[in-house]
Order: C-alpha cells, then structure tokens, then sequence
C-alpha cells in the first residue's frame, strides 16, 4: 500500500480574531501566555486580547501583607509585568472587556501606578472591572477619585475638569471593590458615572459609615462585606435587583432597607443583628423571592417563613434559634446547619422537601445530647437527612441516665452521614454508634475515608452491624435491627464487598475523600419506651 503523506495545517490560526479571543478566554493567563509564543499570529492575537487578569497570588507573591525584601521584590516583579501589559494594550487604543487586579501594595510611592491602572481600565470602556488592593496593616490605599473629574482622550488628559454629564463610563457593567478606601462620595460619583452597572460589590472596604445605592436601572446584584464594623445604614433602592448578600458584624447593629427592591429572587444575610419583626417584614416585600440564606443572625429567635415561591432555605449558626415555621409549597431544598448544638422546634407547615440536617459535636455529647436530637429528629414526619460533624473529644451513652423519661419513638432517616475528625480519635466509638443509632433509624449509613479517627468507627460499625454473631443485644435498638449490608465502598458496588472482613481488608487502601455506604434495615415497629429500668 503506497503511504499517504498527511500535511499538518493549523487552521486555528485561521479564524477570525475575535474567535481566537474567546478561546483563550478559557485558560489561566500563565496558560494563555505561552501560546503567543507559537506564531507571529498568536503573538498579535494575545497582544490584542481584552481580558487583562492580575493576581499576585498566583505566583509566588503573598496576597496578604508582608514587608520583607523578597517580597517587596516579587511584587515590584508583578507590578512591572502589569504595567508592560497596559502600557502595550493603551499604546494600541484597544478596547477592554474586563480588567481584574488582586494584589498587595508594599510601598505606597507606587500608589500612583495603581491609580493610572485603574483610570487606563475605566478609559479604555472595561465592562468588567475589579481592584482588591490589599496594603500593611492600618493603612489603606484609596480609590482615585480623579477618573470621574478628568477623562483622557486618545492618551492625553484633558487640560480642564470635564462636567459631571461629560465623564459617564457606559461600558461598565461589573465593579468590584476589595480592601480599598472607599468615602460615600466615592460611592455617588461611580453611580453617576457609570449608569449602566448590573453587578456592584463592595468586600472589606474601609472608610463607609452610610451606604446609599440608587438611580442604577440596571442594577441586578450587590454584595456588600465590610471589613471594618463602622457601617451604620445601608439603603439599596434598586427595582431590577434580583441578589444581595450582606455580611457584617455581629457586634454592632446596621440599619438595612431594602425593601424597594421588590423583585429580588436571591436574599443572603451573614452576621448581621436583625430581629424576628425586622426579617419578617423585609421577606414579605419580595413576591418573588426564590432563595434565603440567613447565617450567624444572633437575634433571631422565633422566625415565622412564609414565602410562596421560596426554592432553597438555609439557616446556618443562628444559636438562639428556637422556633422556625415555614410556610413554602414550592421548597425544593431545606437546609439547617448548627455549631451550637442548636435544636430549634421547626414547624413545616407547607414545606414538601427533605430536611437536610448538620450538627457540629465540639463539646461534650451525652446521653442527653442524643436524647435532644431523638426528640427534634421526631418532632415532624418530614424526610430527613442528617450529617454529623464529630470534632469532640469525649462521647458518653448510658441509657440508665434517661430512668423514667417518656420518649418519642425513633425517626426513620433517609440519610445519616457521619464525619469523626481526628480530634475525637480518643473517643468511644461505641458510645457513638450506640448513641446515634438509639436517637434514629437511618436506612443508609455513610462514612468518609482516610482519617484513622474514621478507621476505627468503620472498624466499630462492622462488629456492631455487619458481625450477626458477635451481636450485642444489650442496648435496646439492636432488638429492632433486622440487619445491614454495605451498599458500596468507594463507588463501587458488588456482592464480593458485602462482608465485614472484604470492608476491614480495603480500608488501608483507600485515600481521603471516599466514602463507604452501609444500607440498614429495620423492623417496622416503634421504638418507644424500650428502656429497661
């Protein structure tokens, strides 16, 4: 057979610029980088590319603030690297899609860089810009307000101030602020100066005390996380706004309202002091709410939600929590997460989605513990799913402690997944398993692999349920266990793992981050009053 010559063409570099941008759109700059160096046309493609993305971290610069002379070294290093690039790109008058710089500033006499960078970004029509700026301890490098008072015009400032109606920047459409000084009046000059905004977020800026977001049609995300606890009003007046996240303080009480924001979809509050009334009365402005997230929100205490296009509910950490209704016939997923041993009478009044459950065991968990969580578990029929986090280092379970107590019958669980950190290795994972299974009937098991403190409680498991012979029956939820099977170890499924002896023998040999699943059956009755006194 006569060989046939195959000729190798690059057609990529064929087509058309714009196509050649999108595609280096999708790799890491160090990446796209070295392909300018295959051909002249990749050279003059990534010279043109208008997506200019600085972060210091990603070499071997620290982000967080550190003085020493290497250091200082690498960023002078990164700051000559992002200077070269924007001097070459205004050079050509090209047009800027987004620009992103992350970076530590060690020595303010190069402040005046960072200024000219940021109005280069604004100048040349960005529609994605965002500065995090970090500096040393106790000093802060501010945003330039000069950008808003002086335009350049083909590279050249002009001579006099141009009116506030002459300096808009249409183009941008994302601003993010990090770790800068920002005034209120820096606030306003952006607002009116860039009229077409649509995602505004502000993260651990410094100088804000009143924040008034308005006049931005536009406008459909705001993320505000200040650094400093100084804020003390925060007003968003916004009628597109569909997401706002704040994440303040618990120590100092903000005033928010954002309440003419009557189409937002997506609410998420983190540390912030807000009362039962205050939260109620902001949800119901917002017909169309479709996801909540409320974390860390201390005063919180007897929370009623009702909310009929709801989707995704989540309460994290809200330790004086005690009552929480919730009224949402289209919830698709309900989500509670405590660190404080927290257990909060939750009322599904309308709310056809499983329960996920979290728990946090840091402190000392007893038969009273488990006691509590039989009870909340049994306070409703709604399907549950239950993870466990166990950090502590002493578990205890003595049936004998709950002598005359009257108890709710055992919940059938959908899902128990339980994570034993390294912390509790001294526990008693006996206790553990006696505990949790007595508060509960989960039908699947599920454990993570690679810690030894997670070894032993499989160990633990197998002899508990898997090993039929060996069988203690003296704790009461064993008489109305039918028996267990391991479902599957490490994503693999088959009749050969279903022994205790296979499960002991790969337990070395799996590396973190798997994870064993044990399918348990239980007899139908209740399990109430099985104390024996």
């Amino acid at each position: 057979m006569m060989d046939e010559k195959i000729d190798v063409v690059d057609r990529t570099s064929d087509l058309p610029e714009f196509i050649l941008h999108h595609i280096l759109s999708f790799l890491p700059r160090k990446e796209a980088t070295k392909i300018c160096l295959l051909s002249k046309k990749w050279n003059c493609v990534w010279s043109s590319f208008p997506i200019l993305d600085f972060d210091q971290a990603l070499g071997k610069g620290n982000i967080m603030p550190d003085t020493s002379l290497d250091n200082k070294k690498r960023v002078e290093k990164f700051m000559n690297n992002v200077d070269t690039s924007l001097s070459r790109f205004h050079d050509h008058n090209l047009k800027m899609q987004k620009f992103e710089l992350h970076m530590t500033l060690v020595d303010f006499k190069l402040a005046s860089l960072v200024d000219k960078w940021i109005e280069l970004a604004f100048e040349h029509d960005a529609r994605e810009i965002g500065f995090q700026v970090r500096t040393e301890v106790n000093s802060w490098y501010t945003f330039p307000r000069t950008i808003f008072v002086a335009k350049s015009t083909n590279g050249c400032k002009l001579e006099q101030p141009c009116t506030w109606s002459a300096v808009k920047f249409y183009s941008l459409q994302k601003l993010v602020l990090g770790y800068l000084c920002v005034s209120e009046e820096i606030i306003q000059d952006i607002i009116r100066c860039c009229p077409f905004i649509t995602d505004f977020l502000i993260v651990g800026c410094h100088g804000l005390k009143n924040l008034e977001i308005s006049k931005l049609s536009k406008l459909c995300k705001v993320e505000v996380t200040p650094l400093e606890q100084e804020v003390e009003n925060i007003k968003v007046e916004a009628a597109n706004l569909q997401h706002f996240s704040f994440n303040y303080s618990r120590e100092r009480q903000c005033l928010l309202d954002i309440t003419a924001c009557q189409n937002l979809k997506e609410l998420y509050l983190t540390d912030l002091r807000i009362t039962d009334q205050n939260l109620h009365f902001n949800i119901s402005r917002f017909p169309h709410l479709e996801t909540l997230e409320v974390s860390g929100c201390i005063m919180l205490e007897r929370v009623k939600i009702s909310a009929q296009r709801l989707r995704m509910l989540t309460f994290e950490t809200c330790e004086k929590l005690l009552e929480l209704e919730i009224d949402s016939p289209n919830l698709s997923s309900f989500k509670y997460f405590s660190l404080e041993n927290v257990f909060p009478m939750i009322f599904p009044k309308n709310a056809p989605c499983p329960f996920e459950l979290t728990f946090v065991l840091y402190n000392i968990v007893d038969t009273l513990w488990f006691l509590k969580l039989r009870e909340f578990l049994a306070m409703s029929n709604q399907r549950k799913v239950l993870k466990l986090i166990v950090i502590c280092e002493e578990v205890t379970f003595n049936l004998e402690d709950l002598r005359g107590i009257t108890l709710p019958p055992s919940f059938e669980l959908e899902l128990m997944m339980l994570e034993v950190r390294m912390s509790a290795l001294s526990i008693d994972c006996g206790s553990l398993i006696d505990g949790l299974l007595w508060s509960c009937r989960p039908k699947q098991l599920s454990l993570p692999t690679g810690l030894e403190s997670g070894k032993k409680c499989i160990k633990v498991l197998c002899e508990d349920i898997l090993d039929k012979e060996d069988r203690d029956f003296s704790c009461c939820w064993r008489h109305h266990f039918k028996g267990a099977k391991i479902k599957s170890i490490a994503g693999i499924e088959g009749e050969k793992l279903l022994d205790c002896k296979t499960l002991l023998d790969t337990l070395p040999t799996l590396v973190k981050g798997q994870e064993i699943q044990f399918r348990l059956d239980w007899n139908t009755i209740c399990m109430e009053g099985c104390i024996r006194i």
